[in-house]
């Protein structure tokens, strides 16, 4: 019995007590804190990551979506520009087919008027063409100022969740990518962080597989390649040392043979 409360007494005393403290992690600082509360201090440290994550993604929906609802509004708006411009176009068309001199001469009053209006349409038309092509580019610019920003924000996402992240990293990212037939046009249209975090993954789980498959290409090298000990003038230059690489190591081994 008095063994078997010892033992309780020892299981007992494994366990901390609810005055006892014990040591949590926060933030990359250590606190002590009464045992009674590390559950409540790691569940609330574990909704803060969760909240902080939930907000990140948050804001790249809003503004993924801002993104598309921008896109959206700016085709509909061209749209209807060259629409305005195929209307203009269908209306000069109709005075194509008139007989200037011959209005004139039937008509001269009427024919001015036609004469002026068309004129008038003409000047409308390329006033309006202009403008379009003004606000095309200005769009354009738009767009690719967005675009700059949206990778600048994806940019700044991959610094800080991919360690040594650098311009040389995305050109091995843009490298890896092409062997795979994606060029680099279509890689621009691509400002998500987590399709460049997917593609940076593969590409470094590429790069571990080969060299562990050089790695062990050359253990089975050395696995089967005999181990020759050559004293006298066979050790010098021309002699075949076990440091020698595989084919410089045959062609001499070889070559004693060849002698011998």
């Amino acid at each position: 019995m008095e063994d078997e409360d010892a033992t309780a007494f020892d299981a007992a005393g494994a366990q901390p007590g609810a005055g006892d403290m014990v040591q949590v992690e926060h933030e990359g600082e250590v606190y002590e804190v009464p045992a009674a509360l590390q559950n409540a201090f790691l569940a609330q440290t574990d909704y803060a990551q969760k909240m902080q994550a939930l907000s990140g993604h948050a804001r790249e929906l809003d503004t993924r979506h801002h993104a598309l609802g921008r896109a959206a509004e700016l085709a509909e708006q061209a749209l209807a520009d060259r629409a305005q411009l195929h209307v203009l176009d269908l209306h000069l068309a109709t005075y194509q087919g008139v007989d200037w001199n011959g209005l004139a001469a039937e008509d001269p009053q009427r024919a001015e008027l036609l004469w002026r209006q068309f004129q008038e349409t003409q000047a409308v038309r390329a006033e309006f063409a202009q403008v379009v092509a003004h606000s095309h580019d200005r769009r354009r610019l738009d767009a690719e100022r967005e675009k700059a920003q949206q990778f600048a924000s994806a940019g700044q996402v991959l610094a800080r969740e991919i360690e040594g992240w650098s311009p040389d990293v995305a050109n091995k990212l843009v490298e890896y990518a092409a062997a795979f037939g994606v060029t680099l046009d279509e890689l621009r249209e691509v400002a998500d962080p987590r399709l460049w975090r997917i593609l940076h993954r593969a590409q470094q789980g590429d790069e571990a597989a080969q060299r562990q498959a050089t790695a062990d290409s050359t253990a089975q090298i050395q696995a089967v390649r005999p181990a020759v000990t050559v004293t006298g003038a066979a050790a010098g230059s021309g002699g075949v040392r076990d440091e020698l690489g595989a084919a410089e190591w045959m062609r001499r081994r070889n070559a004693q043979v060849t002698r011998g």
